[in-house]
Parts: C-alpha cells; structure tokens; sequence
C-alpha cells in the first residue's frame, strides 16, 4: 500500500474489484505443487501442458477421481485460480503458447500456511544485517544531501520500498514464531494426557529449548534494534535539515515498527515462562506426588523388557487378622431436665416444686401459730435454723413469693437499699417489711 493511500480509499478498491479468495484442499495442494517445481527446476512460467501434469499428480492421490473427467477438473482448477487472481495467463503469439505465472499472492498463501518462514535466529540474523547495511548507506547518502531526484532515488526509494519490506519480513517471521509457540504448547498438552510418565523428558526438552529460543531471539532483537534506532535518528535529523519531511515520515513508521518488535519479544518471552512455570506447577503436584508411581513404572518396564529379563507374579491369599478390643456396656443416661444451683450441686426439677411447695406450707404453719405474719428476716432466720444451708438460696425467694402471696406487699419507702442483715455467717438478707392485710389474714385463717 502506498503512502498516500488510506483505510478508505484500500477498501473501495477492494470492494470495487470484488477480490475473494475460496480455496480447496485439492487447489491448495495444485497450488504447492507448483510452487515446488518452480523453485526446484528454477522455471518460473508453465505451459498449459506442464500445469495438467502438475494437477495429474495431485487427482491421482484424491480418491474417488475418475480418470475420463481428469481433464476437466484440471480446466476447472485453472479457471478458479485465475478468477481469483493466484495464477495470471501470459497471451502466446504466433510462435509461442500461453504461459501461466504464480502470483506472488499465491506464493505468500503456501509460504504462510505450508511451508511457513524461516524464522531462525540466522534468519533473522540475516535480515538485521540487510536492514542495517541499507540504512547505513541512507544515512551516508542523506548527510551528503543532493537536489530532489537524489532524495527521492537514494534515500526516499530504499526507505519506503527496500528497508520497509525487509522490516515486515522480520514481522511475518515473529508470526512464525507465534505459530511454532502454539503448536509447542499443544504438543506438551497432548504428551501430558496420553502418556505423561514416559513423556515428563520430552516436555521439558520442548519447554526449555522454546525458552532458550526465545531468549536468544529477545537478546538479537534488542541489540539490533537499538543500532536500527541510531541509524533512523541520524537519517531523521538530516532529513530535518533538508527540509525533506517525507523522509521523517517514513522514519517516525519504521520506528514504530521497530518498538512493535522489541515489545514482542519480551511480551512472548515472559508468557512463555508463565506457561514453563504452570506446566512445572502440575508436575509437582498431580505427578511427582503421586504414590503409585514408583509401582507403576516399574511394572511397565517389566512387561516391556521381559523377553530380555523374564519375570514370574507370585499370589499368595491374604490371611484374616483378628482385632481384640475392650467392649464397655453404654451407660444409662438420665433424660431428665437439671438445674445446677452451685458447683457440684445437681437438683431435680421435680426436688425443686417439692421445695417450694414445703417452704409455703413451713410459713402458712408459722402463720397459724402465731396468728401474725413475721418479717421477712425473722421468718429467713427462723427458716435457716430448720432448713440446711444449700437449699437457703432457693428458699429464700420462694419465702418472699409465699409472704407476697399471703397478701402482704413490699412497701419500697421504709426499705433503705444498703439495710442489710445477716441471717447466719456468710448469708445476709435485705431488710424488707410487707403492710399486713387483716381481711387476707382472717380469710386464710379460715380456709
């Protein structure tokens, strides 16, 4: 594309021309086969003749292919490959046939999808090489200046058709190396399921080579992309000098390229390493730590080498063992509900109703004797002399309910919070006094 041309203007003309591209496999396979013998017998143009040689080759390997139609089919071919622009048909003369080219598109498809590029340190090598020894006599021609012509066939020329060019074949090649990647990565998934035992050298073999690799790549990328860098710089300031603003253009796009490929490399050498580092991860975890391994390997290795080192599998039964244990009798568990008062102290429910019950009955007999309902603390005291001291914390508040159910209430007024009295060493009570109610006295008396 050139470098006036934009986004726009590429795809009306694609649109207009109506360019598609519908290969088959058979045509693909046509298309390689000629590839392949241009570059062998260094012949670039085929007779119409050649090119139904060629394809009878490829329809002999198809299945199903009549040999009646064979001709047909190879006319059919040739028409698709040229409607779609992947061969061009040279018009013969008197004295000499048409002629059928591969086009350089066709070219690229098999280059990129069959036989893929060189993308080898060498190679890339190479091409930096290339690029430098053309960038180097730009620079010398621009600091030596010139009038327009000059500019335009020593410097404006090279940069845009020759550097730019060799810097996209450095671009396809890192594409190459992206497909290589994947296919390294599949294949050490696919070792890792099927057979991952007799497989854990070969994974390692294909992680550390892609690693060193592309270490490799990363240390030429870097060095040769800063003395590119220098070059366009030096080209740019002469080009600035001279007025000649295209020129810096053109050098700003081939910077740019350049940053693209420095990112690469770093960018695919640090996912490589993630990728390095999961697949060690799962062989640590799901294959070193696995028990039957040991057994595993050693049984395969001696089915395999038993011709050389027979072996015989001894069975033996295994014997019974008896186990002798203690058996101790499940003790009763009472499931009635408890209530702990003190430390060490357990009181059925059941104690506890009899208990108030006999705390009520205590203080209506000691009503009925002396015809008077007694204070509080007289009655606790007279209770703690009769009753055992781990049941005066509960006879205590069932004594004041009975006192209050006798009719008497607690008259807040004359009862100071801080009164209190002791009943007995370490037991106090609160003073508290209840209003006598005679109408309630006289009715319990009678009932």
């Amino acid at each position: 594309m050139s470098v006036s041309q934009d986004i726009p203007a590429l795809v009306r003309k694609i649109l207009t021309q109506q360019l598609q591209i519908q290969l088959q496999p058979a045509d693909m396979a046509f298309l390689a086969a000629l590839r392949f013998w241009k570059d062998t017998e260094s012949q670039p143009e085929f007779s119409e003749d050649e090119l139904h040689v060629v394809h009878q080759t490829v329809d002999c390997t198809l299945p199903d292919n009549l040999a009646d139609s064979r001709q047909r089919r190879c006319n059919e071919a040739i028409r698709r490959l040229l409607e779609q622009h992947l061969l061009i048909c040279l018009e013969g003369g008197e004295h000499r046939s048409h002629a059928y080219l591969v086009t350089p598109l066709a070219e690229q498809i098999i280059d990129s999808v069959n036989i893929g590029l060189e993308a080898s340190q060498i190679a890339l090598s190479t091409l930096f090489m290339t690029v430098s020894s053309h960038l180097t006599d730009i620079r010398n021609a621009a600091a030596h200046g010139g009038n327009d012509p000059f500019w335009k066939l020593q410097i404006e020329a090279p940069l845009d058709i020759t550097v730019s060019q060799l810097i996209t074949a450095i671009d396809h090649r890192q594409r190459q190396l992206d497909k290589d990647a994947i296919q390294t990565r599949s294949q050490v998934v696919e070792l890792l399921k099927q057979d991952w035992q007799n497989a854990m050298s070969r994974c390692e073999e294909l992680l550390t080579s892609t690693q060193a690799r592309l270490q490799d790549l990363q240390k030429l990328l870097l060095a040769s992309c800063h003395e590119l860098r220098h070059l366009l710089e030096a080209i740019a300031k002469y080009s600035e000098l001279y007025e000649r603003y295209h020129v810096v253009s053109s050098v700003l796009r081939l910077e740019q390229h350049l940053d693209r490929i420095e990112h690469w490399s770093s960018e695919r050498l640090e996912h490589w390493e993630t990728f390095h580092h999961r697949v060690h991860q799962y062989l640590r975890q799901f294959i070193n730590m696995d028990e039957r391994k040991a057994l595993i390997e050693r049984t395969l290795d001696g089915i395999q080498n038993y011709q050389t080192l027979p072996w015989y599998l001894q069975c033996v039964s295994e014997d019974n063992l008896t186990r002798l244990r203690d058996i101790h009798p499940p003790s009763q568990i009472d499931h009635r509900a408890q209530i702990i008062h003190e430390e060490g102290a357990v009181t059925d429910i059941e104690d506890i109703d009899a208990l108030r019950t006999e705390v009520r009955l205590w203080l209506q007999q000691k009503v009925n004797v002396d015809q008077q309902l007694p204070s509080y603390e007289k009655a606790l005291a007279n209770l703690a002399q009769e009753w055992p001291i781990e049941k005066l914390p509960l006879a205590a508040g069932w004594l004041f309910e009975a006192m209050t159910q006798l009719g008497h209430q607690q008259d807040q007024k004359t009862i100071p919070d801080h009164h209190w009295h002791e009943i007995i060493p370490e037991f106090e009570a609160e003073s508290l006094s209840l209003d006598r109610n005679p109408q309630r006295e006289k009715t319990l008396a009678n009932g």
